[in-house]
């Protein structure tokens, strides 16, 4: 008996598995980029909250002096 081997098919499954791997790769790396993305965007929300805040305090504080100095005169 000849023992027929198909190098074709090797070829086809070795090809098959390099592609499963390489989307698994891809797939976590994804995933942990989207994370990243997400936590930064809430840091960005949280520092532009805080900055507009002390920037809203700050100028209510100089209209404050306004008024103090307009009122009284000093």
């Amino acid at each position: 008996m000849k023992k027929i081997i198909s190098n074709r098919g090797q070829i086809s499954l070795e090809f098959a598995l390099l592609l499963a791997a390489i989307v698994a790769a891809v797939s976590i790396a994804g995933f942990y980029y989207l994370k990243s993305i997400s936590q930064s965007s809430t840091t960005a929300k949280t520092t532009s909250v805080k900055s507009t805040i002390g920037a809203s305090n700050k100028v209510l504080s100089q209209v404050d002096k306004v008024k103090e100095v307009s009122t009284n005169g000093k």
